[in-house]
């Protein structure tokens, strides 16, 4: 019996870790498997680094990034070091040839403004006041989208066609209002005798006078709308660079969208 029980004990312990194994290779192959995903270098930005200033090495750094990484990112800090910021570069943004110019580049152009308008371009003014320019808010590197309110009144009867009344029947000698540009970069906001060149983050100057970068036939519809209607401005979200459809608004819209059920006057 002793010997009995001696070989019953040897088989439960030999049972046990059959079963043992059994269960950490269910287990160990039940986990999942972490897939590796490719990555690549690319420069950054440490901290805010404000528009039309030198960027400093030490404002940068390395970071890997998951492929595909987007084009044309830099991916030594030497190669960006030492050039002039183009737009205002926010922690964390990847560093794009976009965002910056060589100092050799800026100095042969004679000016602090023209080096920083993109190919095919052109830097307009406009005036603002703190209605027009969401209460001082807009800062250089932001982008915009105009509101234009124009009177049909204004139009010459003698030059209306047939298919332009068609069009504004009931409408005639109205305001309307439609989204005219969109996507507008502000690339200065005040004067740019008083632009701040130092380091660090730059704040919102208050101003009455924007630059706006446009191309030359939406810089041509600026100054008509500007001299023959009224222009506010809408801030866009950061990143928000999407083309929109809008519907004109007159009275005869906020009379049917917002229920006022106005009747025309009798007469």
């Amino acid at each position: 019996m002793r010997r009995g029980g001696r070989v019953l004990v040897l088989l439960g312990i030999i049972l046990g870790l059959i079963t043992a194994g059994g269960t950490f290779l269910v287990l160990s192959t039940s986990q999942p498997q972490t897939q590796q995903v490719p990555t690549q270098p690319v420069v950054i930005a440490l901290q805010n680094i404000p528009a039309r200033t030198e960027i400093n090495p030490q404002a940068l750094g390395i970071q890997q990034w998951p492929e595909p990484i987007p084009p044309g990112a830099s991916q030594k800090i030497e190669d960006v070091a030492g050039k002039l910021a183009t737009v205002p570069i926010y922690q964390g943004q990847i560093i794009l040839p976009q965002m910056y110019v060589n100092k050799a580049t800026a100095k042969a152009t004679g000016s602090n403004a023209s080096y920083l308008i993109p190919d095919g371009k052109v830097a307009v003014a406009y005036s603002i006041n703190a209605v027009s320019g969401v209460a001082n808010a807009l800062q250089p590197g932001d982008s915009v989208d105009l509101l234009l309110t124009l009177s049909p009144s204004s139009i010459p009867t003698q030059t209306t066609t047939t298919a332009a009344r068609a069009a504004t029947t009931g409408t005639e000698g109205q305001p309307v209002t439609q989204l005219m540009l969109q996507d507008v970069l502000i690339l200065q906001v005040g004067s740019w005798a008083a632009a701040p060149a130092s380091s660090g983050q730059q704040q919102a100057p208050a101003g009455d006078i924007l630059t706006f970068v446009l191309d030359r036939q939406d810089a041509l519809a600026l100054k008509s709308a500007s001299e023959q209607g009224s222009i506010q401005l809408v801030l866009r979200p950061a990143g928000d660079h999407k083309q929109v459809t809008t519907e004109p608004v007159t009275l005869q819209y906020l009379n049917k969208r917002f229920n006022f059920n106005l009747l025309p006057a009798t007469r």
